[in-house]
């Protein structure tokens, strides 16, 4: 594999991409989802030889590979919103001033948006699809273990641009599965723009440490969920359940529940109970571990150790301990947190407006699960990646965060005085 006329390649689309008419651009996407409905038996295939050739991937990884015709429903329906966004490329901010110079700022594609990543073939087709809507191309690079989903979700979208008589380098994928290459890759500044690392912390750490163009970082959660010491305890359950199991291996699936000590006694063994009923295993704080095994003997509930603290699970387990107060609860987010998702469950208006203040995370919850920090839900169609930094971008990054912009100054004849 030539690394270096990938990238090559890949640079020359950049002007062509950023031309293309919104109409053509969505034409492009119409064109994917109706083959990847076309191709919908062709896709599990590959995706069952995928799981066949690694039948002992821990089973996080494996939630996050397995394809099925719901889960391609999705993925088409994620298109079909990508579609319905107004054009990222389009600028309204313009101004003429008092002596007639036009001023305009212009939305602009970023170029050349390299992504790592691992285990999901969704990541492949939103990418992908975010980046043609920008007017951005992109070179993909997913993980070994779905490497046959991949190469054929990424001929489809090849196959879509030159349909549309578009080079299909504007969208290349990195098949080989030599980690060599990513670091080569990170030294290409001359042909890529911006490099978006969606891993685990070596991954991350790796990207920070040697990636000579602008890289924006997330992906690692630990997510917590404060339980106040007044709520509505209908709703209580249902926000745990559904933070913790609607999808257990992403990176906003909650990790650890900081119960009030006041409702202790009350929402312990409910907490409990249910999640041992669902199959979770729970992590509990040593002091509260006694009392427990006391109320549920299951083998599920174990003892917790320092480590548990800031752990992101990726799987079907949960830390929880009790704190005094809603200023223990941040003090424990902002230590153990890496700035993804957290949240409250609180009917105390004060203490709400307290925690959405002082956690600094990405996105922060108010009575709801932390899985609603995602770029579907939040109206952006996709996501490329969830940033954690404090500087702009900041959360899921969705069109506009891939755009960038440049002042058009329009005059005539004039000068500076």
């Amino acid at each position: 594999m030539n690394l270096t006329s990938i990238c090559k390649s890949a640079r020359k689309c950049t002007g062509e991409m950023g031309l293309l008419s919104n109409l053509k651009r969505n034409q492009i996407l119409k064109e994917i989802s109706e083959n990847l409905k076309r191709q919908e038996s062709s896709i599990l295939k590959a995706n069952a030889k995928d799981l066949s050739n690694n039948k002992r991937l821990p089973s996080e990884i494996k939630e996050r590979l397995i394809l099925n015709s719901q889960k391609l429903k999705s993925i088409i329906n994620s298109i079909n919103n990508i579609r319905k966004l107004s054009d990222p490329l389009l600028s309204d901010e313009e101004y003429t001033r008092n002596d007639g110079l036009v001023i305009k700022k212009q939305s602009v594609p970023i170029g050349v948006i390299a992504a790592i990543y691992e285990s999901r073939p969704n990541v492949t087709i939103d990418i992908a699809c975010l980046s043609i809507k920008s007017g951005n191309v992109t070179i993909l690079r997913g993980g070994k273990e779905s490497l046959q989903t991949n190469l054929l979700l990424t001929k489809i979208i090849r196959d879509a641009l030159k349909k549309n008589k578009i080079n299909p380098n504007a969208v290349q994928y990195l098949k080989d599965p030599d980690r060599k290459y990513i670091n080569e890759m990170l030294s290409m500044d001359e042909y890529i723009d911006l490099v978006i690392p969606r891993g685990g912390k070596e991954l991350v750490n790796n990207v920070s440490k040697n990636a000579k163009m602008r890289a924006i970082f997330g992906g690692i959660g630990v997510s917590h969920l404060f339980v106040d010491e007044k709520i509505d305890e209908k709703s209580l359950l249902p926000i745990l359940e559904n933070a913790k199991t609607q999808a257990p291996s992403v990176c906003n699936a909650l990790d650890t529940i900081l119960l009030h000590e006041k409702q202790q006694n009350k929402l312990l063994p409910k907490i409990i109970n249910h999640f041992v009923g669902l199959g979770i295993e729970m992590r509990i704080q040593p002091k509260l571990f006694q009392s427990a095994k006391k109320i549920n003997s299951s083998r599920l509930i174990k003892k917790a150790s320092d480590n548990d603290w800031g752990q992101e699970y990726l799987n079907l387990i949960v830390s929880l301990k009790t704190v005094s107060s809603i200023e223990e609860a941040i003090k424990h987010i902002d230590k153990h947190s890496y700035g993804h998702t957290d949240g409250i469950i609180s009917d105390i208006a004060k203490n709400q407006k307290i925690f959405t203040e002082k956690v600094n995370s990405s996105a922060v919850t108010v009575n709801a699960s932390t899985r609603f920090n995602d770029g579907g839900e939040l109206g952006l169609g996709a996501e490329i990646a969830i940033s954690t930094t404090k500087v702009s971008p900041r959360g899921p990054l969705g069109l506009s965060e891939i755009t960038s912009y440049k002042w058009i100054i329009t005059g005539k004849g004039h000068i500076r005085s």
